[in-house]
């Protein structure tokens, strides 16, 4: 049945979602949701994201997949509310070892926790694990776990300083 699943997402479901208007987002969502991703309200995916097995991700309300993202959902995928998925980043839940002649060695999830942002052409590999708050800098490389309410940038990403929010209390 997997098999199927995916032959099915792979000739006809991923040329759907390509295939749309710029702002078509209800309509990627769905198609989405009918090949069994779970998702909140207003999920916004752009039509150029690569998304490989949308029934492993789920997202919460409010979160946005930029353009050029990778989505690879071997293994399950949660995020959280009010998160961004920034522009060529890439969320990759198996990672291969050239040691192991070309077999998969790591096949872990990932959560990404509420109002997190990982920005630009950052590469959050498996088993990472974003807290709440947190802004991965540009170009990062998530390969653990980062602190709730910090800016985590290098490779790997580590934090540089807190996350501040101006105007609560």
């Amino acid at each position: 049945m997997k098999r199927i699943k995916q032959l099915l997402w792979n000739t006809v479901g991923k040329i759907l979602f390509r295939c749309t208007p710029h702002n078509a987002y209800a309509y990627r969502t769905s198609l989405l949701k009918l090949f069994g991703m779970k998702c909140g309200t207003r999920v916004r995916f752009r039509r150029n994201v690569h998304v490989d097995k949308p029934w492993n991700i789920t997202a919460d309300d409010l979160v946005i997949f930029g353009d050029c993202a990778i989505v690879n959902a071997t293994a399950p995928i949660r995020i959280g509310k009010r998160c961004v998925v920034s522009q060529y980043a890439m969320l990759m839940t198996k990672q291969g070892d050239c040691k192991s002649k070309g077999r998969t060695n790591t096949v872990k999830s990932i959560v990404i926790e509420d109002d997190s942002w990982v920005a630009a052409d950052s590469l959050v590999l498996p088993g990472a694990h974003i807290e709440r708050g947190v802004v991965v800098g540009a170009r990062s490389l998530v390969t653990g776990r980062l602190p709730s309410w910090s800016i985590c940038t290098g490779e790997p990403a580590q934090k540089r300083t807190e996350r501040v929010l101006y105007g609560t209390t």
